[in-house]
């Protein structure tokens, strides 16, 4: 080796050692192996991503300051990640306006031009302006696979596995995955980056998101839900966040579609699936008893999300109204378990005719006793 080389590496070497001693080397593992690109990557961007689930945590709502700085490290820690979904065959979307912080997210990839089927949601929107999304939960970003499918990535567990993890391998599991009472978003693959368990889901819109035009629309909606219910029971797992932004179903709609008054119709028949996500309160136990108030909880939050739009059919079946209003109390000894419910529901939607079944819904909402009666008739997919 010649000098100038000589003095060359050892410059080099210099400028490494002073490098790790102010700012050590982590190796980063990609599932499970150690990875020199991910290594460097991540050492460059300062370790954006470590292998503790608390870094999706965020600050007081309320704090303007603090909601800024934690949108600011968690935006940056979905771009750090970019280049690794799409090594992965999914293309996340990207922010529309750079310059806002709180700007939408688009779709920075072709979408499809199939007919989507199951697991994927039935698509009924054109351009991708109508596939906007906004970053309302620092764990879930939205994207695109290689085949243009709309899809969702999300953090779900760190190294010790969350109640979020243990749900949804269970769910998932051989034993359970295809049973037709299980309404839980399919998981297509989970993807593990330096100890963050990701998992990709089909992209599913919110289930009150069009109009409930027919009876039979509300009855099978109502149906899928509680069965839900007392599925996840049944395998000893409490949800412990029914809440409507946690109800979906395999629809994506354009935008007008979802600002008509009322909402577009006609997207409800009886192949329509509802499922629920976001299981990061979720309780798994072996021991039932363990879980009985998270199951009364369940049962609670469960007809308070249901009878916004159930009780708008109470005039073609009252029995409802009995039956949900003993749902109410997590306190109570006298609430239905969510199975003795659900065999209450059977029972009360059994008499309904076919003809019943078909009859147009008047009110659009429930809401502390009232109805909120439509102003117009239903506008249906097919007229638009």
């Amino acid at each position: 080796m010649n000098t100038r080389a000589a003095l060359s590496a050892s410059i080099v070497g210099g400028v490494l050692t002073a490098a790790y001693l102010l700012k050590p080397i982590r190796l980063v593992r990609v599932n499970g192996a150690c990875s020199i690109y991910w290594t460097a990557r991540s050492w460059l961007w300062n370790y954006p991503v470590t292998d503790d689930y608390a870094i999706w945590d965020t600050g007081d709502p309320n704090d303007e300051q603090v909601l800024d700085s934690d949108r600011i490290r968690l935006l940056r820690i979905w771009r750090f990640l970019r280049p690794f979904f799409v090594s992965r065959g999914y293309h996340p979307y990207v922010v529309k306006d750079s310059t806002k912080l709180f700007s939408a997210l688009v779709p920075n990839s072709s979408k499809t031009n199939e007919k989507m089927s199951f697991p994927f949601a039935s698509c009924f929107y054109q351009t991708d302006a109508d596939a906007e999304a906004f970053f309302f939960s620092p764990f879930v970003w939205p994207a695109r696979d290689k085949f243009g499918r709309d899809v969702m990535l999300k953090a779900i567990s760190g190294p010790k596995p969350t109640g979020e993890l243990q749900a949804f391998r269970l769910l998932h599991s051989d034993a359970l995955r295809d049973d037709p009472r299980n309404h839980t978003i399919p998981v297509l693959e989970y993807i593990d980056f330096n100890g963050q368990v990701f998992i990709v889901m089909p992209r599913w819109y919110h289930a009150i998101l069009a109009d409930f035009a027919k009876v039979g629309e509300l009855v099978r909606y109502g149906h899928a839900f509680m069965e839900a219910v007392v599925f996840l029971h049944e395998h000893n797992i409490s949800h412990g966040d029914i809440i409507l932004q946690n109800m979906v179903m395999d629809v994506l709609l354009s935008d007008d579609y979802k600002t008509t008054d009322p909402l577009i119709a006609g997207v409800r028949g009886p192949e329509r699936r509802y499922a629920f996500i976001d299981f990061q309160t979720a309780k798994v136990d072996d021991d039932p008893e363990i879980l009985q108030a998270a199951f009364k909880k369940d049962v609670a939050y469960l007809v308070a999300s249901l009878e916004a739009h159930l009780r708008c059919i109470e005039d073609v079946i009252p029995k409802i109204g009995p039956l949900f209003d003993s749902m109410k109390d997590g306190e109570s000894e006298e609430q239905p378990t969510a199975a003795a419910a659900l065999s209450r529901y059977n029972e009360i939607c059994s008499s309904l005719s076919d003809e019943d079944m078909e009859r147009e819904v008047a009110a659009v909402r429930w809401t502390d006793g009232r109805l909120t009666y439509r102003k117009t008739p239903s506008v249906y997919l097919s007229d638009c």
